[in-house]
């Protein structure tokens, strides 16, 4: 130690020596605020002279310490308690004479702040006697170690004050030493923020994982893990990497402040605290992070809005394709019509026809040979079954084009009586005559289960019709998929049935398909996902199935599914 300190080991020592300082100035700052009140306006020359004779010891420090010199030897160090010592014990005399008329009024709160300062003072008188014995080192490891004073229960406590944040914002001090903290907390509290606290990185850390705040005061020299590496761990995690972060560091550790700038602190705050700094500062970062708050939540509502108008967008274009489709089917639907009602017509007429040349041919068959009579009888029997069957396949597809006619118009949107037997067996038998002659290999057994007490239901049949629609194309096309891979020995399989439950009614159809994967089925009812090869679906229809069950007729809409085996939609209405 002869030949003095330098390094790390100065750079504690000058941190330690103006701990103290920091406490007498903190603590003067705040009771000078005060000084208002009756317990300390007869006090404010003494309360000055403090802050005056603390802010000349933190010169002198800083004049014999430097920022950051090579070495500072032993003589240097003796000189500078030499010049510490009578200054100090000054304002120790003053401060202990303040903290007894304070008591003997029961200013309790006042003179507790006094004997803080008086702590501190002897605390300084202490660390200046032992450097200047040639233990420096040592000294400052024992100071150091020293308990700090009593401190209120409210400052003690890591939780901030139940009570409305208003203006302010919610702030984490981080600093291992209590009454910095304090000093900190206080000031905060009387500018309307909320204050937490903790005493080191790894409690900063723990109450960072747990809780949410607006402003982090970080100081750079603590035990564990210093101000870096909490700095270093914040802007790693994306969930914290926006927090704002005001060091706090000494007014010459000018290396250590522009490093934590380059890591992304947003500022600094040099000790001892400048209230008017202090709060200038957090206001500003503050403010900066509200901005930034807004900005970015304007950011991701304009960006939901522009992916709401794509959707839409695609939306208005398959809703447009859709009508176009739909004004194709109805005129092919109404074109088709007309021709077959001639085939109706016609051939009723002709199965009328049959039976009066039936009764013609009755007298002729006595003249004519047994064999010839029995020819004529089997030619105009089977005319006249081919003629029944002409009429009533030209009627069944007659029902077929009204179904389409009747999609494709739509009706007026309100919500009228609906047979739902009957709207569901049309969308049946609509669908399956859709992909037999899109897919002249396509076929599926068709099975339906049908409800004859099923009650009427208030709702909009276009929509509904819809549903159906959509639902059974869905199922024919898994079952047939399913035909296509497992080949001829595979029987695809339809079924659709209708129940009444209590004030409800159910529509279940199922299929033998293969089923939807589990980690698909969270996604099924979601606008433009599908699973089907591009060009084959637009992602729509279950989506808009959803709607129109659940949102427009109140309703639910069930998936019962096991992959590989079947999948089955439960459509529930009300009554």
């Amino acid at each position: 130690m002869q030949d003095g300190i330098t390094g790390e080991p100065l750079a504690h020592l000058r941190h330690d020596l103006r701990t103290p300082l920091n406490h007498v100035l903190g603590y003067t700052e705040i009771l000078l605020e005060e000084a208002t009140n009756g317990d300390l306006a007869d006090s404010t020359s003494v309360l000055t002279d403090l802050r005056a004779g603390g802010r000349k010891l933190l010169e002198q420090i800083q004049r014999v310490l430097g920022d950051g010199g090579s070495s500072v030897s032993l003589a240097q160090l003796q000189s500078l308690e030499s010049a510490l010592r009578p200054e100090t014990e000054r304002l120790l005399m003053g401060c202990e004479a303040l903290e007894r008329r304070l008591v003997e009024r029961g200013a309790t709160d006042s003179s507790a702040d006094v004997a803080r300062i008086s702590v501190a003072l002897r605390r300084l008188l202490s660390l200046a006697g032992e450097i200047a014995g040639g233990r420096p080192d040592a000294g400052v490891t024992d100071i150091a170690k020293e308990a700090s004073p009593a401190t209120p229960a409210a400052a003690q406590t890591k939780a901030a004050p139940e009570t409305e944040a208003g203006a302010g914002g919610r702030i984490l001090v981080v600093e291992d030493n209590r009454e910095n903290r304090n000093i900190l907390r206080r000031h905060l509290e009387r500018a309307g923020h909320l204050v937490w606290e903790a005493a080191n990185g790894v409690e900063a850390l723990e109450s960072l994982a747990t809780q949410e705040f607006d402003l982090l005061l970080l100081d750079i020299m603590m035990p564990q893990l210093d101000g870096f590496g909490v700095l270093a761990r914040l802007k790693r995690n994306r969930g914290l990497r926006d927090l704002p972060v005001v060091m706090i560091s000494a007014v010459d550790e000018v290396q250590s402040v522009v490093r934590c700038i380059q890591m992304g602190a947003e500022d600094y705050l040099p000790k001892p605290f400048d209230p008017v700094l202090l709060r200038a500062r957090i206001g500003a970062s503050l403010e900066k992070k509200r901005l930034s708050d807004r900005e970015r939540r304007k950011t991701e509502e304009l960006e939901q809005a522009i992916e709401q108008l794509k959707k839409t967008q695609a939306q208005l274009v398959v809703q447009e394709k859709m009508a176009s489709l739909g004004a194709l089917t109805a005129g092919i639907a109404h074109e088709i019509k007309n021709p077959l009602n001639f085939v109706t017509n016609f051939a009723e007429v002709s199965v009328e026809l049959m039976a009066d040349l039936r009764e013609l041919l009755e007298p002729v068959k006595a003249v004519l040979p047994i064999a010839d009579t029995r020819e004529v009888a089997d030619i105009v029997e089977s005319l006249t079954g081919n003629l029944q069957r002409i009429r009533e396949h030209s009627k069944r597809a007659d029902r077929i084009v009204r179904s389409m006619l009747a999609h494709s118009r739509g009706g007026s949107g309100q919500p009228e009586t609906v047979d739902v037997n009957s709207l569901v067996s049309e969308s049946v038998n609509l669908a399956y005559h859709g992909l037999r002659a899109s897919d002249s290999n396509f076929t599926i057994a068709l099975q339906s289960d049908y409800d004859p007490t099923l009650p009427t239901i208030q709702g909009v049949p276009r929509d509904l019709s819809r549903v159906f629609l959509n639902i059974v194309n869905n199922a024919c096309y898994a079952a047939h998929q399913k035909k296509l891979s497992k080949g001829e020995g595979f029987r695809p399989c339809l079924h659709v049935s209708t129940r009444h439950p209590a004030n409800r009614i159910e529509i279940r159809i199922r299929d033998n398909g293969d089923g939807i994967p589990n980690d698909v089925l969270p996604r099924i009812f979601n606008p433009f996902y599908t699973t089907k090869p591009a060009g084959s679906g637009t992602g729509l229809g279950l989506s808009l199935s959803y709607q129109i069950i659940v949102d427009q007729h109140k309703g639910t809409i069930h998936v019962d599914t096991q992959e590989g085996e079947y999948t089955e939609f439960t459509v529930s209405l009300p009554v």
